[in-house]
Parts: structure tokens; C-alpha cells; sequence
């Protein structure tokens, strides 16, 4: 995506936003970062809670993931009594299965739909494919891969 359809999707997204939420969102749950990130947190309403579980526009680039510079951040989350708090997956492992399980169980009762991407990934050898199509922002939903058993 050029530099102008970004910038322009980035701003009608922060529009649709103040006009469907005027006083801000409460609480967003956050995994592309980087200007996705900042347009969040400009959502934010007071007292809102930013949870960032990811950061997938930041993994990819040919030094790999680097820090960003987030200037005035602090003075941002003050003014509004705001909190940013980080969730990373594998520091709760002992509970995956737990909830996989209830995940299954709700699926299999109708009461959670999931989006699938309709491109297909076969084989092992296409993992590192479907990894590439979900990094480019092109994906809608769950990429799905099969491994082919000879």
C-alpha cells in the first residue's frame, strides 16, 4: 500500500472513530502497532485501557523488529488517566489449553464464528507463504495452511 492510501485510510479510520465513539473507546485490544498503535491511542477515551498483545507491522523489515520512539507518550496516558498494558501469550501458557478448550466448545455450539481467509496454504514448504500473506496486511481472517501426509 502506497504512502497516500495509507495515510488516507489511517485518517478516515481515526474519523469513523470520533464520529461513532465522540467521548473515545473505553478499551482496545491492540496487536498491528506502529501507526495503528498511535491512531488507537489517539482514540483512547479517559480513563480507556489500551491492551497491545502484538506488534505484526513492526516484525518484518531487513534489521527485524526495531523500538519505536513514542514522544510524549507519558504525557498522552497522564492527561487521561490512561493505561497502556502489554499481554504477551506465552507468559500464560499454563492456561492455553483451559481456554482452547472453552474456544472449541463455543465454536462447536455456533456461539463463536471465526473468519477464514479463502486463499489455502498446502503443504509445510507453505507456511512461510501463509506467514508473508498475513504480513502483508492482505488477509482477511485466518489464514489456514494443510499439511499434506505422504
Amino acid at each position: 500500500m502506497n504512502q497516500a492510501m495509507k495515510f488516507i485510510l489511517v485518517t478516515l479510520t481515526f474519523l469513523v472513530l470520533k464520529k461513532e465513539f465522540p467521548k473515545g473507546v473505553d478499551i482496545i485490544y491492540e496487536s498491528v502497532g506502529g501507526e495503528m498503535f498511535n491512531l488507537c491511542l489517539n482514540a483512547l477515551a479517559t480513563y480507556g485501557r489500551l491492551v497491545v498483545i502484538g506488534m505484526i507491522s513492526q516484525y518484518q523489515g531487513a534489521r527485524g523488529w526495531q523500538p519505536s520512539n513514542y514522544t510524549g507518550l507519558c504525557e498522552k496516558l497522564l492527561a487521561k488517566s490512561q493505561t497502556v498494558a502489554g499481554f504477551f501469550l506465552v507468559q500464560y501458557a499454563h492456561l492455553w489449553q483451559e481456554h482452547l478448550d472453552r474456544l472449541f466448545h463455543l465454536f462447536s455450539l455456533g456461539k463463536l464464528k471465526v473468519a477464514v481467509d479463502p486463499k489455502r496454504f498446502l503443504g509445510l514448504h507453505a507456511v512461510a507463504d501463509a506467514v508473508e500473506y498475513l504480513h502483508s496486511g492482505k488477509s482477511a481472517g485466518k489464514c489456514l495452511g494443510t499439511a499434506i501426509l505422504s
